[in-house]
Formats: structure tokens, sequence, C-alpha cells
């Protein structure tokens, strides 16, 4: 009688583990089926809303800015009153995803969106995750140039120039992004963090490097610089949605032969970060693992289309 509870609590936990293992594959087959039809997801603009599957952006624009939001509202604000100040003789327009925040984020992006001009929001019910956000903030966007940046204003508003003279430089047939790093100051962050996250680092990347092939330094920096014809290809076939997104994006840049330069950014930590760090790296992991697993097998294309 054990014997037999004990083989169904072990047949039990490989579903559930097998589920939990290809939990980015099935999301990503339910968003094929949905995100066309899904009427929940709404762009609002100039005080209307529209329904992102049929909202057309007619703005007149040579920078985008996306900004991914989850229960930002500590945040988003400094943010944007930053974003306002430092882009000002920019002719620009701000893209905000509310993530299916839980606070005030909706309210409080709404509230700086009365008084500017080319400021849009996106909105929907179900969290999708960052990456998920982002891809529906890039695919929105007119800019010639798209830059992704974090709610939480990690990076220095200033590097965006140096970023941007950069991305002129490399750009080939339309095609270049330009990723921020952050590796110049891992020496005098690993001193400080604790013993396993760091393991967790050096693990990751490994998985990065040479599982993926990704050779990048700093791929998770949340500020990066697109053509526009380069944010159209990698986020059209991009399939992960949670935080291991970007190495994806590098993988698809390395397909479609995009030149990728990584230049060191001005950052530091700011605090009210919702990130489980433990949590988030395993999962990660998992992505990383998998993604590579399924483009191997053409499970996974690079010819993928999500349907936006």
């Amino acid at each position: 009688m054990l014997l037999e509870i004990l083989l169904f609590v072990i047949f039990v936990g490989l579903l559930i583990g097998i589920k939990w293992l290809f939990t980015p594959y099935t999301n990503w087959k339910n968003q094929q089926k949905t995100v066309k039809k899904d009427d929940s997801i709404v762009v609002i603009c100039d005080g209307k809303e529209f329904k992102y599957s049929t909202y057309k952006n007619t703005s007149d624009v040579q920078l985008s800015i996306i900004i991914p939001s989850y229960n930002e509202e500590n945040r988003l604000g400094r943010t944007l009153e930053a974003t306002f100040k430092h882009f000002n003789e920019y002719k620009y327009e701000i893209i905000i995803i509310n993530d299916a925040s839980k606070d005030k984020t909706l309210e409080i992006a709404k509230k700086y969106q009365i008084n500017n001009q080319n400021f849009k929001i996106i909105t929907y019910n179900r969290n999708r995750g960052k990456g998920g956000a982002v891809r529906l903030g890039m695919l929105a966007a007119v800019g010639e140039i798209q830059l992704m940046m974090d709610a939480d204003l990690a990076t220095d508003l200033n590097e965006y120039e140096k970023l941007s003279k950069e991305l002129i430089k490399i750009t080939q047939n339309g095609l270049g992004l330009v990723a921020g790093s952050r590796n110049h100051l891992v020496k005098d962050v690993v001193v400080q963090r604790k013993w396993y996250r760091n393991i967790l680092m050096h693990c990751s990347n490994f998985i990065i490097n040479t599982i993926c092939g990704v050779r990048l330094k700093d791929t998770q920096c949340g500020f990066k610089l697109f053509t526009r014809n380069t944010s159209a290809i990698l986020f059209r076939v991009l399939h992960l949605e949670r935080w291991a997104f970007d190495v994806e994006l590098f993988m698809i840049a390395q397909k479609y032969k995009v030149p990728v330069s990584e230049l060191p950014v001005k950052w530091e930590d700011v605090e009210g970060s919702h990130l489980n760090v433990v949590e988030a790296s395993i999962q990660m992991a998992r992505d990383f693992l998998l993604v590579r697993i399924l483009y191997l097998l053409n499970i996974w294309n690079f010819k993928d289309d999500i349907g936006l």
C-alpha cells in the first residue's frame, strides 16, 4: 500500500514537473490562437480606447520609447517625468504597457497622458510577463528608432545618446541592435551579493553562452535600442514571454544577421523591485534550455510569426 502511494506521488510529481517544464511552449501556442482575437487588449490614446488588434498608430515620430510596467505605482511617475525632460527636444512617442498591474499603475499612466501628446497606454487583464508586454509595445510603435527601457529608471537616460550613435554606426540594411551592459559593474556586485545569487549568475551565463550560443556579457539589462525593421522581425518571431525573452531576441538576431553591439551603461539598483531572484533564475534557466531544444527540434522556427 505504501509503495503504491509512493509511486502515485512520484507519477503526479512527474506530470506536474513536465507541465512546468513546457509552460513556455503551451503559453506560446495559446498566444498564437488567441492574441488576434483578444479584445481585452486595449490601446488608450488621446483619451480614447481602441482594440489592439485593429489599432493603427499614425504618430509622426522618430523615436518610440517602450516601457513595460507591472505594479509600478511607486516608480512610474518619477520615470515619466525624467523621460519627458530628457527627450524634450526629440520627436518621440511613449508607449506604456500595463501588464495587468494590481496597483494604481494604470491610473498614474493615465494622469501623465492627459497633457502629453503621442503618449499611448496598452493595457489588459491577464499578466503576460515582461517579454509579452514589450512585444505588444514594440509591434505598436512607429519610430524609426525604438528604445526599450525599464520602469524603474535604473539606467541613466544620458546613456541614450551613446547608444543612438552606436546604432547609427552599426546599422546595415535597416537592421541594428545596441544593448546596454552592466558587466563592468559585476566585480563590485559579486563581492556584495549572497553566495547563491553568484552561483545562479554563473550557471545562467554558462547556459546563455555555451548552450544558447549568445556571446554577449549582459543579455538582461533593460535598456536596448532597436531599428524599427529589427524590432519588427525579432518581436514577431519571439516565443518567450517571461524574463528570458532577451536571450531569444539575440538568438533570432543572430539568425537574421542583425548587427549587434554591447556598450557599458551607468546603472544603479533601484528599490521597489517585485522580482524574486531565486524563482526568476530557476524559471529563466528552464526557458534558456527549452528555447534551445525547441529550436533544435524545429518545433519552434525562426520564421514563426505571432500574427500581430
